[in-house]
């Protein structure tokens, strides 16, 4: 099977393929949400069937125009004065503030006329606030009743030079200069700063504590019936205290009577008739009058009549709203409370009753907004139902392809192995972030140079507040507003796909990595905390470079943060300490590192110098230079090793050839001989002698090839080693007696009980006693003795050498090493070598003891307490 869709060209098409549905889902939505304005499914299939006159845009704009309407009327009340444009109306800041509105009387004492503050605001609007306000300008005092009074810092200073007040300080050393200079100088911004009692000329108390407002408002015109706001403020009970709330009434008065005269003197000539599909009438029913943009339905007495002929005809889309909100008319989609509420917020007054009609004639004779819009929603309709079929489309791909890639990522064909890229050998944080990296800084650039002329903000910003409040995604579209270009979506696109490349560089990497289970353990958090626990594994060699280096970040930062001259000194002291250190252990790693490099060449025999060197790098060093030694003594046991394993083939050829010549003569005189005469069996014990000697030899190099690779297992058992010794005794009687051997045997009267497998305890001491056999001096006593002490159980066999002993004793273990070194004898040379290794094996001591002739065998075992055996494992 050839598993088409592993390889890796059917990927790359997968992942563009991805990329470019990706970057159709983003052009679509980003369309669906400008047009549509609502990321509501079912919204938007709604809107995709509902015609403008039907639509929410439609309503917001028949909305809208109905609040320029009423805002025409509030405006022409403001600025008018019996239908007249009056620049001397007095209009009170504080009540204008308040409501909007002004009854043309000066009520709270802040009070200008209508062309002061169209002059002033003008200023107002064009000005920057440092033009506007004055930083340190009024002084403010309290009165010993608690109340308020206010200066102007000039007025303030100069009556303390005339002398008309002066400063009576309670406590600390102070005095009024310095206390009027801070006034001057403006830093006396809080109450409290000075304990004082401020005097008139004859002594009288006026002010408890004075202190500077801050900025001020400055003013360009006087309040009617005063000299300036101060005296306002002053002399009026009900100001007293409020003059930052008079300056913020001021700022919004003069800034919405300057958008009023905009208004107001632009007209609104786009409001009458002919110019507009949309027809009003206002009626007060208060006063009688009628407001409206058609010339047939002016007048009081045919109103009702009027919004009759206003609301019929086919094509006419109305609202009605009267004093009572349960008589609302309308054919549109619009709330009855809004625009109820809408229309008792625009009365002159509480007790005015309004009714007021409007109408929209949807066959659009005049080419309006309305007519805009209508043109404008349906030739955008298309492409919102267009894009919501790319958004379908685009995601059902997108998802597709991202399925099928995270099934098959990571796989080829014909095997089930994870194979992961280079990119995903980088640490996992270090690959998120360049991914990330390199995303951002695209659409930085692309920021940087403009991005399409999409409403994303608007939706964005009506989306977030439309779930907080309903949970629902909503805001008006923009099908009757909104235009996209083929160049914005097109940039759209490109970037979508751009973004989508980098969304698959990322995830598909992060699926190889947790299929190959790489994600934490390539992870760089992993990498530190791995980092610190070492470090604190080693902490014995880390705590005084952390403690060192700690110290010297904070000394430096303590020496910045402190601009102090001493702690400067000693950041410099420190820094030139850090240098020396760094250059010193520069400097012996150099050597250390020459020293490698020497040993490494072959040359074992160079040390490193020491002089100079401390601490660790001295350590070190010292190890380098022991490690040569060590090598030194590696290769003297290598070629001794090869020594031995060339006497190995030496020997084991000789003992070999030896027993096979005679084998082989003594075969060849018995072919030519009579199989009955006396000689000839004779011939025949001799065969069977050097066939047990070559069978030994045989069996005794297998045993110790077996030793030699661990290949034996071994079954434990308690032994009592004076029974072994007595059977051992036994059977090498006749060999000892062939030699003329005395055997003198001392056990103990306890047992001797050790833990160890007795098949090979009896071979152990079968060696033992058969090169005694072999090697001791004819005539001679050979002496076993057994000792048992609490923990230890002891046994040695001594004999006297018949030939000259003038080897190491060590020596004596190696494989093939004899004491005859004739070799006339029949041994192998592998006894001892077969006894101290198992001996080794089953947790006991084998050593070899040489004084002139005198040769002793030793071995050692733990004793086993009665109850308890010794753990042993093999």
């Amino acid at each position: 099977m050839n598993q088409w869709y592993r390889r890796t060209l059917t990927k790359i098409i997968l992942v563009l393929a991805g990329a470019l549905s990706g970057a159709a889902f983003i052009t679509s939505l980003a369309m669906a949400l400008t047009f549509a304005g609502t990321a509501n499914p079912a919204e938007i299939a709604r809107m995709t069937r509902e015609p403008y006159e039907e639509s929410a845009d439609f309503s917001a704009a028949v909305g809208t125009m109905t609040q320029d309407v009423l805002a025409q009327f509030r405006i022409r009340d403001v600025m008018e004065t019996d239908g007249a444009y009056k620049p001397d109306k007095i209009i009170d800041v504080m009540e204008y503030a308040q409501t909007g509105r002004s009854g043309g009387a000066n009520v709270s004492g802040v009070a200008y006329t209508l062309g002061q503050l169209e002059d002033w605001g003008e200023d107002y609007y064009n000005s920057d606030g440092s033009a506007l306000y004055s930083d340190n300008e009024v002084v403010v005092c309290r009165r010993p009743d608690g109340s308020y009074y206010y200066y102007y810092l000039e007025d303030f200073l100069g009556r303390f030079e005339r002398g008309e007040m002066r400063i009576e300080f309670t406590g600390g050393a102070q005095d009024q200069a310095g206390f009027l200079s801070e006034l001057q100088e403006g830093t006396l911004t809080d109450s409290g700063g000075y304990e004082l009692r401020i005097l008139d000329r004859e002594g009288t108390e006026l002010y408890t504590d004075c202190w500077n407002f801050g900025q001020s408002l400055r003013e360009r015109y006087a309040p009617a019936g005063a000299k300036n706001l101060l005296e306002v403020v002053n002399r009026s009970s009900d100001m007293n205290g409020r003059l930052s709330e008079i300056y913020e009434a001021i700022a919004m008065t003069l800034t919405d009577i300057y958008d009023n005269s905009v208004q107001y003197q632009a007209g609104w000539e786009w409001m009458e008739e002919g110019n507009t599909n949309y027809t009003y009438i206002y009626i007060n029913e208060t006063t009688r009058q009628v407001y409206t943009n058609r010339a047939d339905y002016e007048g009081y007495k045919n109103a009702e009549e009027h919004i009759r002929d206003l609301k019929s005809g086919e094509n006419v889309k109305y609202l009605i709203v009267r004093p009572k909100l349960r008589d609302f008319e309308t054919n549109m989609n619009v709330s009855a409370s809004g625009e109820w509420t809408t229309l008792r917020s625009s009365r002159p007054d509480n007790r005015t009753e309004i009714v007021f009609a409007a109408a929209v004639d949807t066959s659009y004779p005049i080419q309006d907004q309305f007519y805009e819009g209508s043109r404008n929603y349906n030739s955008n309709l298309p492409f919102l139902r267009g894009s919501l079929i790319m958004l379908i489309a685009g995601g059902l791909l997108f998802l597709a392809c991202t399925v099928w890639l995270s099934v098959t990522d990571g796989k080829k064909p014909g095997d089930e192995e994870i194979h992961l890229t280079t990119f995903d050998r980088w640490k996992t944080e270090i690959a998120a972030a360049t991914v990330i990296l390199i995303w951002g800084v695209a659409t930085l650039m692309l920021l940087s140079v403009g991005i399409p002329d999409i409403d994303w903000g608007h939706a964005v910003e009506s989306a977030e507040y439309y779930v907080d409040k309903y949970g629902i995604p909503y805001l008006y579209s923009g099908l009757f507003t909104q235009a996209i270009s083929l160049a914005d979506m097109t940039g759209v696109f490109c970037y979508g796909f751009f973004s989508f490349l980098c969304f698959y560089a990322g995830y598909l990497s992060l699926v190889r990595r947790i299929r190959a289970k790489t994600l934490w353990k390539n992870s760089l958090v992993r990498a530190v905390l791995n980092f610190v626990k070492r470090a604190a594994g080693s902490r014995h060699d880390t705590m005084t470079a952390g403690i060192l280096t700690a110290g010297y970040i904070g000394l430096q930062l303590l020496a910045i943060a402190s601009r102090s001259v001493p702690v400067i000194f000693l950041a410099l002291l420190a820094d030139l300490a850090a240098l020396w250190f760094i250059l010193t252990g520069a400097m012996a790693k150099g050597r250390i590192r020459k020293g490698i490099e020497e040993i490494a060449s072959g040359n074992l025999a160079y040390r490193i110098d020491l002089t100079g060197l401390r601490g660790a790098e001295r350590h070190m060093a010292e190890k380098v230079n022991d490690i040569g030694g060590g090598l030194n003594r590696a290769v003297d046991e290598a070629m001794r090793n090869e020594r031995l394993k060339t006497d190995l083939i030496t020997n084991v050829s000789h003992d070999i050839k030896t027993p096979l010549t005679s084998i082989i003569n003594y075969v060849d005189i018995l072919k030519r001989s009579d199989i009955a005469d006396e000689k000839i069996r004779g011939y025949l014990d001799i065969l069977e002698a050097k066939a047990h000697r070559l069978k030994t030899l045989t069996e005794d190099v297998v045993e110790a090839s077996k030793v030699s690779s661990g290949n034996i297992t071994l079954e434990y058992m308690d032994v009592d080693l004076r029974e072994l010794i007595r059977q051992t005794e036994g059977e090498m009687a006749e060999k000892f007696a062939a030699r003329k051997l005395t055997m003198v045997v001392s056990l103990p009267e306890e047992p001797a009980v050790i833990h160890v497998d007795g098949r090979r305890m009896w071979r152990v001491l079968e060696n033992i006693f058969n090169n005694a056999a072999k090697y001791a001096m004819p005539g001679t006593r050979v002496y076993a003795d057994l000792t048992a002490s609490e923990s230890e159980v002891h046994f040695s066999l001594k004999n006297i050498s018949e030939q000259p002993l003038n080897i190491p004793a060590e020596e004596l273990t190696e494989r093939f090493i004899r004491g005859d070194i004739s070799r006339s004898t029949e041994g192998s040379g592998l006894g001892l070598s077969i006894a101290k290794s198992l001996t080794s094996m089953q947790g006991g001591k084998f050593e070899l003891y040489l004084d002139g002739d005198l040769f002793r065998a030793d071995l050692s075992f733990p004793r086993v307490k009665k109850g308890k055996a010794p753990d042993k494992s093999v």
